[in-house]
């Protein structure tokens, strides 16, 4: 060799020099073959961009006579996979304008093998504001990582519903739930906005508030929408209790309908306490002779005639005998009671 030979280098796995030329001369043949080989040595890693390179020059001439040299090249990676999608990083948007997550793609400089991961998280700022953060971490098979990001200001427009309630400090436990429509979703939040110590849940107890007016708030996501609603009660806490009558049910069984004034219809005491009730008689066959909402011993009675949905004849004076009813009625704290036993009914 007449020229000065290379020495060992490292490179990157995308930036491996090509092989120098080099000069050579022989003391007798003027015809002197110079060549190049690279043997790749593996590392024994997963990682495709380590690895190592034996490059060596062998010079021959006419004759056979030949000489080499060998340069060791260090092939390492170190560049992490990049990005070639573009993608807006920070967004301010509504709550109904959310977009999807886009479908990014990314390139490696050296394998072309990468692994994605991908997060979402949410912030909640306030009940008119909420942060999306998304996340993708993207590595290659030789631990190089790049994180991205995207962050998505939602701003919530205000769709809310006003309801004004009043409540007496004396009042039995209220459970919230009772003043929304049916169709409202449980799942959300209650607060308490003036921090009255009244709120359990979903159940407000009026005991010991300071009369005043307050407000309490509920929170859901409807129909699987971005956008919260928002439900305000305006609470009146007052002390214009009314004194309500006992509301024991008692159940008076023997019904005798000739007008003497008693036991003239089938009598529930304490019923009025709870208006959301419904009571159901039914002969000694099964068969259903009476049934109706809202019994209040008054207007809505059981007074030996067949009524309702029943399956025998309507508006027609039962026979004598015994038959069964089943009463159901609904308590202020919104749970279900039933009582059930026979009734007499005699002429």
């Amino acid at each position: 060799f007449t020229s000065d030979l290379p020495e060992n280098i490292s490179a990157s796995c995308d930036n491996i020099p090509e092989p120098e030329k080099v000069t050579a001369s022989d003391n007798c043949s003027t015809n002197v073959t110079i060549l190049v080989n690279d043997e790749v040595v593996s590392d024994g890693e997963n990682c495709a961009g380590n690895y190592t390179i034996i490059r060596t020059w062998t010079i021959t001439d006419d004759c056979g006579n030949n000489d080499s040299y060998s340069q060791t090249i260090s092939v390492y990676d170190t560049t992490p996979p990049s990005l070639i999608t573009p993608y807006d990083t920070e967004l301010n948007v509504t709550c109904d304008e959310v977009p999807s997550a886009p479908q990014l793609e990314f390139e490696d400089n050296c394998s072309g093998i990468y692994q994605v991961t991908y997060n979402e998280n949410t912030t909640t700022i306030s009940i008119y504001e909420y942060i999306i953060t998304r996340n993708w971490s993207v590595s290659d098979n030789c631990g190089n990582a790049s994180d991205f990001s995207q962050t998505i200001n939602v701003s919530v427009s205000e769709p809310f519903d006003a309801i004004p309630f009043s409540i007496c400090q004396n009042d039995e436990p209220i459970d919230l739930f009772s003043i929304l429509d049916s169709s409202i979703p449980t799942n959300g939040e209650w607060i308490d906005v003036n921090n009255t110590g009244g709120l359990t849940g979903s159940i407000y107890n009026p005991n010991n508030i300071p009369i005043g007016y307050y407000t309490l708030q509920y929170i859901v996501t409807l129909n699987e929408s971005s956008c919260p609603m928002k439900f305000e009660i305006y609470l009146n806490v007052n002390d214009d209790c009314i004194v309500l009558p006992a509301c024991s049910i008692e159940i008076y069984n023997a019904v005798s309908p000739n007008d003497d004034g008693y036991n003239d219809f089938f009598f529930i005491d304490g019923i009025e306490c709870y208006p959301d009730n419904s009571i159901e008689i039914y002969n000694r066959w099964g068969i259903l002779v009476y049934d109706t909402t809202g019994y209040d011993n008054s207007f809505k009675s059981f007074k030996g005639y067949s009524e309702g949905r029943s399956t025998v004849n309507k508006n027609e004076l039962l026979p004598d005998g015994t038959y069964y009813y089943i009463l159901k009625y609904r308590d202020i704290m919104n749970t279900m009671h039933d009582k059930s036993g026979y009734l007499y009914l005699s002429k």
